[in-house]
């Protein structure tokens, strides 16, 4: 699990996202070399050349399928990867 988070994640509950994380969270994952593309099929995740699943980059982020598709919708309106080296 990577660390992006200044407070702790652990919690009885899943802790929310909140949207002024998004851009710290983001910006780990750039750091990480991990980039997202907006395509015609949805967004596409990639580590360097290599393209990953929704599924793996949750897993690795300690992110659940209902934060990813709140992250999913930050992305779309905001395309915070444009300009990064995304394959």
């Amino acid at each position: 699990m990577r660390k992006w988070r200044s407070k702790p994640t652990k919690y009885i509950s899943t802790r929310p996202i909140f949207k002024e994380e998004y851009p710290n969270l983001i910006g780990a994952m750039i750091e990480d070399g991990l980039t997202a593309t907006i395509t015609a099929e949805g967004i596409k995740w990639y580590h360097g050349d290599y393209k990953v699943s929704k599924r793996v980059v949750c897993d690795v982020w300690n992110i659940t399928e209902s934060q990813m598709k709140k992250i999913n919708q930050y992305i779309y309106s905001h395309d915070p990867f444009v300009g990064e080296d995304n394959g």
